[in-house]
């Protein structure tokens, strides 16, 4: 435990908060269109609650889809993902299905980019994953490298100081093509995108749901119920539609995220746990 707290302080110092490269993909160019005046209902959130794409920039809208105010710094990063910038401190992803049907976003405190080290075969991710195996990712300082490997049971995360120190964890499957783990009660995100030539390792602070307009969420359950603040219950019904429509991984991201925020509440705790018995082992 000890390699793997000083492993991770050393990441920790190195990553930062920045605006992702726009990609200009025609794959990615294809995504942003499809977003055009589509308006996402956020779950969870505190204030950013309703969300559209003009065609040119994402405005915080109301629930009757007018403007309230828009966000000067946006990134497409990859097919599927968005990011906004909110400040020096704070952004969030937007990580949207291939139906732009759901979105799970995620507010970032910190962030690292790698890519795929030179020499390496790397193919489009269409099984994850299986297609990301034994690809080596660089990131970080020149001075100080990082490198990330998946190597088909153990994610393996090496820092070089005076001589390489790697850490092997087993990650879960978050959401499309994202792995999830977590190192002294802080989720971290290595989302590795659609061509398999780069990685972003994400240092997560909350964790989202939402859905489009078109596509109503249906879960009513009371907050006085659940024992859990309204935003979280908001989390909580977000993840009972997921349930119901067979989306198991969605629905387990959220679950964790609230078991986290709920952990010194046993009563709370106990109510999710036994309404999403079935995402158990």
């Amino acid at each position: 435990m000890k390699l793997l707290h000083s492993l991770f302080f050393s990441i920790w110092i190195f990553t930062g908060l920045a605006q992702g490269q726009q990609k200009e993909w025609p794959e990615v160019q294809t995504f942003a269109a499809g977003l055009k005046d589509v308006i996402w209902d956020l779950q969870g959130t505190n204030s950013l609650k309703h969300l559209r794409f003009d065609g040119e920039s994402f405005h915080a809208v109301t629930q009757t889809g007018q403007s309230r105010s828009k966000y000067k710094e946006h990134a497409f990063v990859d097919v599927g993902v968005f990011q906004l910038v909110f400040s020096e401190s704070r952004s969030a992803w937007y990580f949207v299905s291939d139906d732009l049907k759901l979105i799970t976003p995620v507010n970032v405190s910190g962030e690292i980019e790698f890519k795929a080290e030179t020499g390496t075969a790397v193919k489009p991710v269409a099984q994850f994953p299986q297609d990301i195996q034994n690809i080596v990712w660089v990131g970080g300082p020149e001075k100080t490298p990082i490198k990330l490997r998946w190597n088909g049971t153990e994610f393996e995360v090496g820092v070089k100081t005076k001589a390489w120190e790697v850490q092997k964890v087993r990650p879960v499957i978050a959401n499309r093509r994202v792995f999830e783990f977590v190192h002294e009660g802080d989720p971290i995100w290595i989302a590795f995108s659609a061509d398999g030539t780069e990685a972003w390792w994400l240092n997560i602070t909350d964790v989202f749901g939402g859905h489009a307009r078109s596509n109503p969420g249906a879960a009513a359950l009371d907050a006085k119920a659940t024992g859990l603040p309204p935003t979280q219950n908001d989390v909580a019904n977000h993840a009972e539609d997921l349930l119901k429509a067979g989306d198991r991984m969605r629905a387990a991201t959220l679950l964790r995220e609230l078991e986290r925020k709920n952990a010194t509440k046993p009563d709370a705790l106990q109510h999710l746990q036994e309404r999403f018995k079935s995402l158990k082992p």
